[in-house]
């Protein structure tokens, strides 16, 4: 019996499309960026308005300079006046005349919490970060727990209800006050601050998950 061997062939390795590599060039450099450019923008918008307050006759890029230094430097010494008692209580008059206002008081208030949620203060209007599925079963939208439901409101619903404030995006200072109840609350274990960067970023900003194991104690 004659056993025929057959030459074995090797396929031919793949051929690359030049253009589709040069596509995922080109999305490559504009994913890092596009990032860095709008962060640039922002600061150039933010630069003309603070500065905007220089009559038109010197508004040269030196005297914007100075008067960006000079507004710094205003803010800072109104931050050090404030944290000293005297300024504390100012400070505290200053709110509440402005907490007796009809609704300055409460846009000055909410402005207040997302300025320190934005910069990392401690203290915030927001207890949580949890999901929810809104506006219907099955989609789900991140949502910030302010309190628990108490009163009138819990004393007529069937369940625990907790106070929750879905923000809109990428402005998150309008929103929706909803009343979920408990059980339908997913708790999340990003921060607050996390949450809100997520919020206003649409999405583009997500915290790592899982977190970062914390370092152990020396």
């Amino acid at each position: 019996m004659i056993d025929l061997m057959l030459p074995q062939t090797t396929p031919p390795p793949p051929t690359r499309d030049p253009w589709r590599s040069l596509w995922n060039s080109f999305l490559a450099g504009a994913l890092l960026l596009l990032p860095l450019a709008l962060s640039l923008a922002v600061l150039w918008w933010l630069f003309l308005r603070l500065t905007a307050w220089v009559p038109a006759a010197h508004q040269t890029p030196t005297n914007r300079l100075l008067a960006l230094a000079a507004l710094v430097v205003l803010v800072t010494f109104v931050g050090q006046v404030t944290r000293l008692v005297v300024g504390k209580r100012l400070h505290a008059l200053g709110e509440a005349l402005l907490g007796r206002i009809p609704l300055l008081g409460s846009v000055y208030l909410f402005f207040k919490e997302i300025s320190h949620t934005m910069l990392g203060a401690n203290k915030t209007v927001f207890d949580r970060v949890v999901l929810i599925e809104y506006p219907k079963d099955g989609v789900y939208a991140l949502a910030f727990v302010t309190n628990e439901a108490e009163g009138e409101v819990q004393a007529r619903t069937q369940a625990r209800v907790v106070n929750v404030f879905v923000p809109t995006t990428p402005n998150p200072t309008s929103g929706f006050l909803l009343m979920v109840p408990a059980d339908r609350v997913i708790p999340m274990e990003m921060t607050v601050a996390e949450g809100m960067k997520m919020v206003v970023s649409a999405g583009s900003i997500a915290p790592p998950w899982p977190p970062a194991a914390a370092a152990p104690a020396p």
